[in-house]
């Protein structure tokens, strides 16, 4: 009889152990995919610089490519001006959020540090980044059979609204696992965050129809700029 290896322990998605490969790209999205704890851990005490260029040239990449799709229900100048604005937007955003979700994160126990935090917060924009750029092909579709600016743009929220669930979960199970003890209660930041990310589509408007300016000449809520484009559909 043969002896027979003893079997490995089943890996677990959000086992807190350094990446097995060097952190390519490549090797960075399937970590950030399928073992997402490498990614923290590498994040906080591996290879940090190099995984998080990765990761930021990811996002970056992904939200581009996702603009291209947004861009062309309007074509010409929107296939470059909507990826300028969508990436623009969302890194102004997360500069934005970024120090209430430390002072959130130390509040419910954790030690953290400011490049930490936003090592853990890029992780989860490119996340969601390669979340839209898979579900890219769909919206194009769309695109395609209509010339709605009404219907395009809350078909582009709803699949913002399914990658930003995935992009916070993973913070959230990402700061319970980098600092132990740590609530994961970040529910009041994440309502922060979609407000801020729903002004800055406002304020950069328009992403998915076009205008005369690159950016807005008026200042509007971005509640009431929804209930005009809205009633603007109604009406034609």
């Amino acid at each position: 009889m043969t002896d027979e290896p003893p079997a490995l322990p089943p890996r677990h998605s959000f086992d807190y152990v350094p990446m097995d490969e060097p952190p390519t790209i490549w090797s960075v999205i399937s970590a950030l995919l399928k073992q997402p704890g490498q990614v923290v851990y590498e994040l906080l005490q591996g290879r940090a610089s190099a995984v998080l260029g990765a990761l930021a040239l990811v996002a970056v990449a992904s939200l581009a490519l996702y603009g291209v799709v947004v861009g062309s229900l309007a074509g010409g100048a929107q296939y470059w001006i909507a990826p300028v604005k969508i990436v623009g937007g969302s890194a102004v955003a997360a500069l934005i959020c970024l120090p209430s979700l430390f002072v959130f994160l130390c509040l419910n126990g954790a030690d953290a540090r400011l490049r930490h935090v936003a090592g853990l917060m890029i992780a989860s924009i490119c996340l969601m980044a390669i979340l839209l750029m898979s579900l890219a092909p769909i919206a194009w579709i769309f695109s395609q059979s209509t010339d709605s600016v009404a219907l395009m743009a809350t078909l582009h929220i709803l699949l913002w609204i399914v990658a930003l669930g995935f992009g916070l979960r993973l913070l959230s199970k990402s700061a319970v696992l980098a600092w132990s003890g740590a609530s994961s209660r970040l529910g009041v930041w994440t309502c922060i965050y979609v407000l801020v990310c729903l002004q800055m589509m406002t304020a950069v408007r328009p992403i998915v129809g076009t205008a005369t300016t690159f950016l807005p000449q008026e200042k509007q809520f971005f509640l009431v700029h929804w209930m005009h484009v809205i009633g603007g559909a109604n009406s034609r």
